[in-house]
């Protein structure tokens, strides 16, 4: 199951490298800056950017950090992700091709590693923190950020299924509480998180930047016109004219490896 987890990963985010380049919700938004404020890197340190998509993160912290190892499971994602660093002049990040639960380093190498906005991707969460504790040195700073889904079952299967419909290489969002526990099953303390950002979307950029056919954005369109007042509260989901506006919540965490 994991395998075909991953080829869809592939599939998906292989053919869509150009679009998620140009995302505004990867490329900007209050949870990056979050993300830097919680670890301060400082000119010693090496970073480690899982799932680096197109760069993004790893930008933001290669600004203030000795290194930047990125990582993602997609060539032509690396591909523009070197294409942007270029662009913005930065010339201290190193390209790996990886998957998020088999990294390819030593135990301990890293001061902080990151993610955002992919481990729902992810066909184990549990072995990614595993991988994450491992590659942190002692007293390392683990920070992540991720949509997240509400408590409430109901409301959660409904944006899960919507995702999968838009995406079929999701996986899962997970709840604050499932973050808390996962992170610290693996091993590590929780310091921080919050749950106050959110992932502000229109629905035609979202599926312009995901390629689905028009059918598929007939039955997204149907879904949250037909959403219950539970689902458009919970997702602050709002029409303007034809443009459907909604936001998914972002679960941001800053933990310490042992």
């Amino acid at each position: 199951m994991e395998r075909e987890i991953v080829e869809k990963v592939k599939a998906q985010f292989g053919r869509q490298a150009e679009r998620y380049a140009e995302s505004r919700p990867h490329a900007t938004g209050t949870s990056l800056d979050l993300m830097v404020e919680w670890a301060t890197p400082t000119p010693t340190d090496r970073v480690l950017d899982v799932a680096t998509g197109t760069g993004f993160t790893a930008f933001a912290f290669a600004s203030f950090a000795r290194r930047v190892v990125a990582t993602d499971l997609t060539a032509n994602m690396l591909i523009q992700a070197h294409r942007l660093a270029g662009e913005r002049k930065l010339n201290n990040l190193i390209y790996s091709l990886a998957e998020a639960e088999a990294l390819p380093f030593r135990d301990g190498v890293f001061d902080i590693s990151t993610c955002r906005i992919a481990p729902h991707h992810f066909g184990s969460v549990p072995r990614f923190l595993a991988e994450m504790y491992r590659v942190l040195r002692s007293g390392g700073t683990l920070v992540l950020c991720d949509s997240s889904t509400p408590e409430d079952p109901d409301t959660s299967a409904w944006q899960q299924e919507t995702e999968r419909i838009r995406d079929p290489s999701h996986v899962r969002n997970y709840s604050p509480s499932e973050w808390r526990r996962m992170t610290e099953e693996a091993g590590f303390h929780v310091e921080r998180m919050s749950t106050e950002h959110r992932s502000n979307l229109i629905l035609s950029n979202w599926v312009r930047t995901s390629g689905n056919d028009p059918p598929t954005v007939r039955l997204l369109r149907e879904r949250y016109l037909k959403a219950s007042p539970e689902v458009r509260n919970a997702f602050q989901i709002r029409f303007e004219g034809e443009e459907i506006h909604f936001s998914w919540m972002l679960a941001i965490l800053l933990a310490r490896r042992a």
